[in-house]
């Protein structure tokens, strides 16, 4: 029995450690039996995994941490980016509002002065015509027969000067609606109608207004008109704006014209070679509307011309201008 223990305890491993001082003392060795080492070496791998655990566990813990701070910090950012925003919304509605109450109030004030403005014109309009008005009853009763026809190219005069007085009385130079361009519009075609136009070219008169020997009749018989100088196939105008009520053969008259112009005035054009219009036609001012002729009771070639008031014939020379 010795020597099987002896033998038994002979093949057991040992783990030696040797320790060997360095100062005075003998070496000593610390025997470890396999089974503790095994137990040891467990032991040891178990502590190195377990603080490799740890290790990885705080590191882990810490990366938690530092995006929980990261987090936080970025959550803390985006909240106060979110106040500036919430800040700026509120200063921009802010400012549309107070945008909204002003244009509100231009509004208002635009409206209030486009109709201080219309008011205006509508008194200064009212004021032009009415002073107008008053004037074109002096100047317009001559066509009643109630002035005296020497006094018409005065009133003639007078109208021209008015009409450039509502010109520029207009507001604007292209006005075509006020009243004031309306009156202007009325007073010129008043004066376009009125036969101040010398009908011939030539200005030579042989035979005034008046009474006169007649070259044909040998005796003195009213003349109702003028006769003016021209060769035959001369232009005849249009004294005045005015619709022609006749235009053909009349006896004596030859080949002529008869032009109605409103306001009580007909105009006669009469010996025309030619004439140019028809019945019924609406002429303008100074247009051309037949040829000098002799036709009818004519001695030669002229233009008798005759301006009817009210159907009274009176002398052209008040009427014409030079």
């Amino acid at each position: 029995m010795r020597n099987l223990r002896g033998k038994m305890s002979a093949r057991r491993k040992y783990l030696s450690i040797m320790y060997i001082p360095h100062h005075k003392g003998g070496v000593k060795t610390i025997r470890i039996s396999h089974y503790r080492t095994i137990l040891l070496t467990a032991f040891a791998f178990m502590l190195v995994a377990l603080l490799a655990l740890t290790g990885y566990t705080l590191s882990v813990v810490r990366q938690n941490n530092d995006m929980i701070v990261k987090h936080a910090e970025e959550i803390n950012d985006i909240m106060s980016e979110k106040e500036q925003l919430q800040a700026l919304i509120a200063k921009q509605a802010k400012e549309l509002a107070d945008n909204a109450e002003i244009i509100t109030t231009m509004q208002s004030i635009k409206t209030i002065s486009e109709e201080a403005i219309d008011d205006y014109k509508e008194q200064y309009e009212n004021m032009i015509v009415a002073y107008i008005d008053k004037d074109v009853k002096n100047i317009g009763t001559i066509s009643r027969g109630d002035k005296k026809p020497s006094s018409f190219k005065e009133d003639v005069a007078e109208l021209r000067a008015l009409i450039s007085l509502v010109e520029s009385a207009k507001l604007s130079e292209d006005d075509v609606t006020s009243k004031i361009a309306q009156k202007e519009a009325r007073l010129n075609n008043y004066l376009d109608a009125l036969p101040t136009y010398w009908p011939v070219n030539s200005r030579t008169i042989f035979s005034g207004f008046g009474m006169r020997f007649h070259p044909i009749y040998k005796r003195y018989r009213m003349h109702d008109g003028l006769d003016m100088a021209g060769s035959t196939g001369d232009p005849v105008y249009a004294s005045g704006e005015g619709k022609v009520i006749f235009a053909g053969w009349n006896g004596g008259f030859g080949n002529v014209i008869i032009i109605d112009h409103g306001n009580g005035f007909k105009t006669y054009y009469a010996h025309l070679s030619k004439i140019l219009v028809k019945e019924g036609q609406w002429v303008s001012k100074a247009q051309k509307i037949g040829h000098v002729g002799s036709t009818g009771l004519s001695t030669s070639s002229h233009l008798h011309f005759e301006v009817r008031l009210n159907e009274k014939p009176t002398d052209p020379l008040y009427y014409i201008e030079p």
